[in-house]
C-alpha cells in the first residue's frame, strides 16, 4: 500500500489513529483523486477490504477528511453527494449546473479574484479557498 507522507504527517499531527478503515480510506481515495466518490463506492470497498467496516464508520471517517481539508464533499443534482480528493490541488472549487449535474473546475484566475476581494473588502488573506457554486452551465440556460 502507497501512503502519503503528508496526509500521514496531518493525522499524527492531530493526534489521531491511523485505523486499518481510515488507512484503507486514505488509500481508496489516492488512488481515485482525480474522481468524484460515492458514499456507495467508498463503502461497498471498504467492507470488502476491512473487517468490521459499516457505513456509519465510513461516514465518520469521511466527516474527519474534510474537517483535515484533505476530501470536499459535492452534492450534484441527480447524482447525490460525492467526495473529491482536494489535499494537495491548488484550485478546488467547483460550477455544478443545477440541471445536468455537469460539476466543472474552477481555474486560478478565478480563484485570484476572489482571494484579491477576501482581502479588499475583509482584510483576509492567504485563502486555501474551497467552495460550490451552483448555477446553469451554458447548454441548460438556453
Amino acid at each position: 500500500m502507497k501512503k502519503h507522507r503528508d496526509l500521514i504527517s496531518i493525522l499524527k499531527a492531530k493526534n489521531l489513529r491511523l485505523t486499518p478503515a481510515r488507512r484503507g480510506l486514505i488509500q481508496y481515495i489516492l488512488d481515485h483523486k482525480d474522481k468524484q466518490l460515492s458514499l456507495l463506492e467508498i463503502t461497498r470497498f471498504l467492507e470488502t477490504t476491512v473487517d468490521g467496516v459499516n457505513r456509519s464508520s465510513v461516514y465518520r471517517n469521511l466527516e474527519l477528511l474534510k474537517k483535515l481539508d484533505i476530501i470536499q464533499e459535492l452534492n450534484l443534482p441527480k447524482k447525490g453527494k460525492r467526495f473529491q480528493y482536494i489535499f494537495d490541488k491548488e484550485v478546488h472549487h467547483f460550477y455544478i449546473c443545477k440541471t445536468c449535474g455537469k460539476a466543472s473546475r474552477g481555474n486560478k484566475v478565478l480563484f485570484g479574484r476572489i482571494e484579491k476581494a477576501l482581502k479588499d473588502v475583509h482584510e483576509f488573506s492567504k485563502a486555501n479557498l474551497s467552495m460550490v457554486f451552483y448555477g446553469y452551465c451554458e447548454r441548460c440556460k438556453r
